[in-house]
């Protein structure tokens, strides 16, 4: 019997020593998309659309509540307030042809950027506030650029304008207080698996890992956020963030810090996957103001007519953001 060499037992327990790196028997490394994900709620998924569309060669997916397609405002509030709230009139053809336009002058990332995304989109079936034919306008927007089998859409669940979660908030079809509602239906996990592929389960989220989010070195003059936000950092993502997935969340109006705390940060449902498969999410927030007394995100121009663009003063302050949670350390949080 030929004995093996023992040039032979060192190859195979390094390789032995390689799996067990590469493969440490948990989804949490799984990716079927890229790092940086976005997601958010009414003019919060207006926000995340754009960061999307105008940063697609950082950010690989995005999830919407209650939004619409890139550019529908065109810089008007009165489309904002109209047709990109009730889907009157909402055409997408122009607004395909103006993001092009906006690629072909190197205003956003390329297009084909877009191409190998995915895309996870939400319209409660009870929603007074945006309309059926404002998410499915940007369903369609998003067919232009990215395969239809990359898009999931769910409009089967009988909830109100909110963020939908398995059991925390109000009634699943009463609007108001925080806009988050126990739906019986975890939004979330129903995301997050779209964006990254199948995950491990939700676990207890820690109130230790939910840091403030220090926003004064990436925010733009005049780009409205607040000093601080929020960042869920599960332990092994602490000294290492690069390693981990970035997911981005932006709260709707009305559910920023100066009107809810930091409850859409601990209620969302995010942090309980983020905690099992070493996700950190950043919510970052926006402050109200004279021109913005809800507290929204700009989805009409309130902070400039480039505000849809990368150069825009929130999307500017975005891209600094991922910047800077794409070094080996993170970027510290204020206390």
């Amino acid at each position: 019997m030929r004995h093996p060499s023992q040039g032979s037992i060192a190859r195979l327990l390094t390789l032995c020593a390689l799996i067990a790196i590469a493969a440490p028997g948990s989804r949490a490394d799984e990716d079927a998309g890229g790092r940086v994900t976005v997601s958010g709620i009414s003019a919060g998924g207006y926000a995340a659309v754009q960061s999307h569309v105008a940063l697609s060669a950082t950010i690989s997916g995005s999830a919407i509540i209650a939004g619409g397609p890139y550019h529908c405002a065109e810089g008007n509030i009165a489309h904002a307030l109209g047709r990109c709230i009730s889907g009157t009139g909402l055409e997408i053809s122009p607004l395909v042809e103006a993001t092009r336009a906006a690629a072909s002058a190197a205003e956003i990332d390329p297009v084909e950027s877009l191409s190998g995304d995915r895309v996870w989109l939400f319209h409660g079936g009870l929603d007074p506030v945006v309309k059926a034919p404002v998410t499915q306008a940007l369903r369609d927007f998003y067919a232009a650029f990215v395969p239809e089998d990359a898009i999931v859409f769910v409009e089967d669940v009988p909830a109100t304008h909110g963020w939908p979660t398995l059991e925390r908030g109000m009634p699943c079809g009463e609007m108001g207080g925080d806009y988050i509602n126990d739906c019986d239906y975890d939004a979330a996990g129903a995301m997050l698996q779209q964006l990254y592929g199948p995950l491990n389960p939700p676990t207890e989220a820690l109130d230790a890992n939910l840091k403030a989010l220090d926003q004064t070195t990436i925010r733009q003059e005049g780009a409205g956020l607040d000093d601080a936000g929020f960042a869920y950092i599960p332990e092994p993502c602490a000294e290492r963030a690069s390693k981990c997935r970035l997911h981005i969340s932006f709260h709707g109006c009305r559910q920023g810090k100066e009107f809810i705390d930091d409850r859409f940060a601990r209620m969302s449902g995010l942090n309980e996957w983020a905690e099992s498969n070493r996700i950190i999410v950043l919510y970052p927030q926006v402050s109200k103001a004279p021109l913005n007394p809800q507290g929204c995100w700009d989805w009409w121009g309130y902070t400039g007519p480039d505000y849809d663009r990368k150069s825009g003063k929130q999307i500017a302050s975005i891209a600094a953001l991922i910047e800077a949670w794409s070094k080996p350390a993170p970027m510290l949080p204020s206390e």
